[in-house]
């Protein structure tokens, strides 16, 4: 905003610049005389000017040399007049062969063009239009030097301006990749930026949307298709064991469309815009039991040995309790989904962040494939896929819930041959509390 201040103000001032420089001598160039060259304050002035330039003209070119410099709009029109035309008295006769310019009452000023008999006589316009006149033209050309600056300054604005408002039409109209594209000269750049920046990230969140609404169809259709299916098979069947069979199959049906739909929820809530973490001092320790005994049953039933083992000068840290708790569970519960009955979750500190290891002893995850496991509704080859449960939500969700604080969640090869999911959280940590 300062320098397009500052633009508009060296405007104004070139333009008063030229108004002075320019304007008034060229007014005097048109009102005056065309050769005076000088402010010409008074007619008498102007007289002597006139009659020094027709002397160093031979006399039979004096009245068309007169006549070449007149100016176009004159408030001064000189003539070559005969003396005895003019008929001066004996005073003005005196005052003339001096080689005085003479006034009379009536305005008029003569001067004597010696040694012929030939006056310059100039009889002034009258005063109140010739003033009038002067001024109206002078603040004329005064106002449209100032309107020629200020266009000048306003016209890439305004063009800025209607390219912008094009892009945010053509934007509405549903062209997301539409985009103002200023260039970083331009005075509205700062707003042009936010417009991208804004545009970018509607199409960014709509292609999300979108590609959301394909998956979640894709993934309701299959236990939806089954538990249709289950519903015939159990009308047609006869016996009561075969119907509790069937029955057991709707019972898992419903449970993975019950899953799927608390899953879905819980991606969606941790992408709430505006959304900060909520930070407290926990016991780390403490948080990694309460994640594992929640998942005892499971892995009691699933045969999965756990190890913690906490490196760090104090278990005390700063995080949002509930938001890393979500993401250990998953990250726990894909090891125990993917893995072969071992998991080791570590932590430590380095370079000013909290850094958490969860490892598995499964098959492991090709590096061409670690950022995509972190997509939702992603799903890798045979050993990962739909038979061993899951909605392929789970990765998203926790990379969601490291991220909301600020965190970094990646993939890596775990010394225990299958894969190491690697947490880093920016943290204050207290060195008071013991271990």
């Amino acid at each position: 905003m300062l320098r397009s201040f500052y633009k508009l103000y060296l405007l104004v001032v070139m333009a008063v610049l030229v108004c002075a420089l320019a304007v008034v001598p060229g007014m005097q160039r048109l009102f005056v005389f065309g050769d005076s060259g000088t402010d010409a304050d008074s007619i008498r002035s102007t007289a002597y000017m006139v009659r020094d330039q027709l002397l160093m003209l031979p006399e039979e070119q004096r009245a068309d040399g007169l006549l070449a410099r007149r100016a176009p709009f004159a408030l001064i029109d000189f003539k070559l007049v005969p003396r005895d035309r003019w008929q001066p008295s004996a005073e003005e006769q005196r005052g003339l062969d001096r080689g005085s310019a003479v006034t009379r009452a009536s305005g008029e000023v003569a001067a004597a063009l010696v040694p012929s008999r030939m006056l310059l006589v100039g009889t002034p316009a009258p005063v109140e239009l010739a003033v009038t006149l002067f001024q109206v033209i002078a603040w004329l050309v005064i106002a449209g030097v100032l309107f020629g600056g200020l266009f000048l300054w306003l016209r890439p604005h305004w063009l800025d301006l209607e390219r912008l408002r094009d892009a945010a039409d053509r934007f509405g109209a549903g062209k997301l990749q539409v985009r103002a594209g200023l260039s970083e000269r331009s005075s509205i750049a700062p707003l042009a930026r936010r417009f991208d920046s804004m545009a970018a990230r509607i199409q960014t969140l709509v292609s999300t949307q979108n590609d959301m609404i394909h998956a979640i169809s894709h993934e309701l259709r299959t236990p939806i298709a089954r538990f249709g299916f289950g519903l015939a098979l159990l009308r047609g069947a006869s016996a009561e064991e075969e119907r509790q069979r069937h029955a057991d199959a709707l019972a898992r049906d419903i449970a993975e469309l019950d899953q799927l739909v608390a899953e879905l929820l819980s991606y969606g809530a941790l992408d709430q815009p505006g959304r900060t973490p909520e930070r407290s001092l926990v016991h780390l320790g403490e948080l990694i039991d309460s994640v594992i005994g929640d998942l005892a049953l499971e892995m009691e039933l699933l045969d999965v040995h756990c190890a913690v083992k906490l490196d760090l000068p104090s278990p005390q840290v700063t995080v949002d309790p509930r938001l890393t708790a979500r993401a250990l569970i998953n990250l726990i519960k894909n090891a125990m989904r993917y893995g072969h009955g071992q998991i080791a979750i570590s932590a430590q500190l380095a370079r000013g962040q909290l850094l958490l290891r969860v490892d598995d002893n499964g098959l492991g995850i090709a590096p061409g494939d670690r950022k995509a496991i972190f997509e939702p509704f992603h799903r890798l080859d045979r050993s990962r896929d739909r038979d061993t449960g899951g909605v392929g939500l789970g990765l998203a969700i926790a990379m969601r819930a490291i991220r909301a604080q600020g965190g970094e969640l990646q993939a890596e090869d775990s010394p225990l041959g299958g894969a190491r999911f690697e947490v880093r959280l920016p943290l204050a940590v207290s060195g008071n509390a013991a271990a």
